[in-house]
């Protein structure tokens, strides 16, 4: 009896019990960050606004990612991570001449996962702003000339008229041209329009150097 029951022992296969060594490679394991190449752009939305009218150097910008970013068909940041920048440099519009211009450096990507990851990059893609990219980092407020120029000719038009009225030709000539230095004055006293980036104003964001832990 007893060379019977250690025969059917010696049958029973290795690991039958459950305790063998486990699959290393099992669902559920943690799988190492995929590095995200050069060149990548990560498309994200703002959540805070930034304005030339009150940003300084070293405030604060927030966003997160609206698409997911892929690398060998697996997500590697996934939608909602968060981003983090700051401002590095705002000037508003001169009062002659100028555009109003914001300089933007994001910093860090923070995953759902926590995992917080530095970036190097440059702006790509603007929407949903009157502004344009101009360089790496910045955005540059519109051209406000063509409003200056009707401006100025508006009230010459204007003076011409009311200098008809008191002394025929040479009337017009003095209208038009205090008319003139009129519509100037209202512009130098006024300023050009402030760059406003507001909550959810679409960026991409271009790799410089590849994304990696």
């Amino acid at each position: 009896m007893t060379s019977v029951l250690i025969a059917v022992l010696l049958l029973v296969p290795v690991g039958a019990t459950g305790q063998g060594p486990r699959d290393l490679e099992a669902p559920g394991a943690i799988q190492p960050f995929l590095v995200v190449p050069e060149g990548t752009v990560i498309p994200i939305v703002l959540t805070s606004e930034v304005s030339t009218r009150n940003a300084k150097e070293g405030d604060g910008v927030y966003g997160r990612t609206i698409f997911p970013v892929t690398v060998d068909n697996q997500i590697v940041i996934p939608v909602n991570s968060y981003v983090r920048g700051r401002v590095v440099g705002s000037e508003r519009a001169g009062r002659i001449s100028g555009k109003a211009e914001l300089t933007i450096n994001f910093q860090t990507i923070v995953l759902p996962s926590g995992l917080t990851l530095p970036i190097f990059g440059s702006l790509g893609g603007i929407g949903g702003t009157t502004g344009e990219r101009r360089g790496e980092a910045t955005v540059e407020a519109e051209s406000g000339k063509g409003a200056d120029a009707t401006t100025i000719g508006t009230n010459a038009g204007i003076g011409a008229g009311v200098g008809a009225i008191g002394g025929g030709a040479r009337g017009i000539g003095i209208g038009a041209g205090a008319g003139a230095a009129a519509g100037v004055a209202q512009v130098l006293l006024g300023r050009g329009e402030d760059l406003v980036l507001r909550p959810g104003t679409m960026i991409e964001i271009v790799l410089d150097v590849p994304l990696e832990p």
